[in-house]
């Protein structure tokens, strides 16, 4: 046997499996429809929570995913059809943000239940359409936004969001991205159309045993899904994928790591920083499904006041500058990395708080401890500056060797017995009433991006530091009464 015939004869085999699977299986179902479709791992773990769905495992579930990853054709066009063929009398709610795109997915369904490979594995589920409804006495519908499955109760209906389910019972409701644009997204008045709709069209429609399938890609903290999840949280499994790896491994569901593309066959990580560059805010919401608050979370954009490095130097005499270090938990390496080590230089001048520079590092320990000094330096630390560091995880043992092996002035921060969110809000009005002040640098998109984007991130280091460092810098001072301030 030829290797040409024996790879043949594998294909033969492995099609064939795929076949006999195919009717229990979604992911075997997807691979039988289309030899030609290659399964990514995070289209699988997609396929696998929708197969726990449709088996009442999952009953409300939520899928985050960026644009142009397969979503919609695993789950608007493909699962609904193998539903179907599992069990025809199924009754299935289709929507999306317009009818037109509705009755798009609509046909891909039925061009799929018509399909000589679909009727070969599942023979019971047909359309009116189709050779087999001649010979059935009774009547069934089969328009564009709306068929049934002969000889079955089944059926599929397709609807716009904000369009009518009257009358219609649901055991299976998807949607699929309920808004179109950045125009629907950011405008309250959609958003709460959507959520009326939502609340008083489709979930009407749904009993005990009924259950919910949203793709989404995240526009807006305070869409449909953001929404539902604030009310309901507990009631819904959500997964979550990102463009760019955030999460080492993505928390167990791949080979990922930090910092890899989630598809670099289609969507390289080059393509993907481009992306991120143009418009970060944006990036964030649909790329990595982290919708971040116009100007902030707790904490905004604006109350940053701005200084020149020029200006802060003819302004600075010899106010030393300090600088406060938040400690990776472990020993871990770049690009395998998920809790890089942040640092921050800020510095007191009269009654303003002065931050000249932050960044992230990875590096394990011996590496750490040859930067500080250099990066101190670096940053005008002198004799009196001090570097604060939290001693937790392997933060005492930072404290310890430098004191061993360098001159530096180092103290360790107080054990937090808060929670972060917490310790933000607690040091915010000094934030708020214009007394924090960034020196104009590279770095300071990043540093907003993160502190404002909390708690919505996934990195928080930034928010750890900037409050170690305010505490300390106004240790003195805590006679203000912040609830009368003048705020700039």
């Amino acid at each position: 046997m030829t290797e040409a015939e024996r790879r043949k004869k594998l294909m033969k085999l492995k099609q064939a499996k795929l076949k006999l699977n195919a009717p229990t299986d979604f992911p075997c179902f997807l691979g039988y429809m289309n030899p030609k479709y290659q399964l990514e791992w995070f289209h699988r773990v997609i396929a696998e929570a929708c197969q726990k769905l449709l088996e009442g495992k999952i009953k409300n579930l939520m899928v985050f995913m960026p644009p142009q990853h397969g979503k919609s054709e695993i789950i608007s066009r493909s699962f609904p059809a193998f539903a179907e063929g599992y069990d025809p009398d199924l009754k299935i709610a289709a929507c999306s943000y317009a009818s037109d795109l509705s009755e798009q997915f609509s046909r891909s369904v039925q061009r799929i239940i018509e399909s000589p490979k679909y009727q070969d594995i599942f023979p019971d589920t047909y359309l009116a359409s189709s050779r087999k409804a001649k010979d059935d006495p009774t009547t069934y519908i089969k328009n564009l936004d709306f068929f049934e499955l002969v000889g079955h109760s089944g059926f599929y209906k397709a609807v716009g969001v904000g369009g009518p389910l009257t009358g219609t019972p649901v055991d299976i409701a998807i949607i699929d991205d309920p808004v179109k644009d950045a125009t629907e997204a950011y405008s309250p008045v959609y958003r709460e159309r959507v959520w009326n709709w939502y609340n008083t069209v489709l979930t009407t429609r749904l009993h005990n045993n009924s259950k919910q399938l949203f793709i989404m890609t995240r526009w807006h903290e305070d869409d449909l899904a953001g929404r539902i999840l604030k009310t309901e949280p507990d009631e819904w499994t959500v997964l979550s994928i990102p463009a760019i790896c955030e999460k080492e491994n993505d928390g167990g569901m791949s080979h990922r790591h930090v910092g890899d593309a989630l598809w670099p066959d289609r969507h390289s990580l080059a393509k993907l920083e481009k992306q991120k560059n143009r418009s970060p805010r944006e990036f964030s919401a649909l790329y990595q499904q982290r919708p971040v608050i116009e100007g902030g979370n707790i904490v905004k954009r604006d109350w940053f006041g701005r200084i020149t490095p020029a200006d802060f130097k003819a302004l600075r005499f010899n106010e030393p500058i300090h600088f406060y270090l938040d400690t990776a938990y472990e020993e871990k390496k770049v690009k395998t990395d998920n809790d890089p080590s942040g640092i921050l230089a800020a510095c007191r001048i009269g009654t303003l708080v002065y931050i000249t520079h932050a960044m992230k590092v990875y590096k394990e320990m011996p590496d750490l401890l040859r930067f500080l000094p250099e990066y101190i330096r670096a940053q005008n630390g002198n004799d009196e500056s001090k570097l604060h560091v939290e001693p937790k995880a392997n933060g005492k043992s930072v404290v310890q060797m430098l004191k061993a092996i360098s001159t530096l002035n180092v103290k360790e921060t107080e054990p937090p017995t808060d929670s972060k969110e917490t310790r933000l809000k607690v040091v915010s009005p000094r934030i708020e009433c214009g007394r924090v002040v960034l020196v104009e640098g590279a770095w300071n998109d990043d540093f907003l991006d993160e502190v404002c984007g909390f708690p919505a991130l996934e990195h928080d280091e930034f928010v750890d530091i900037l409050g170690y460092a305010i505490n300390d810098l106004y240790e003195d001072d805590d006679d203000i009464d912040y609830d009368n301030i003048n705020v700039i």
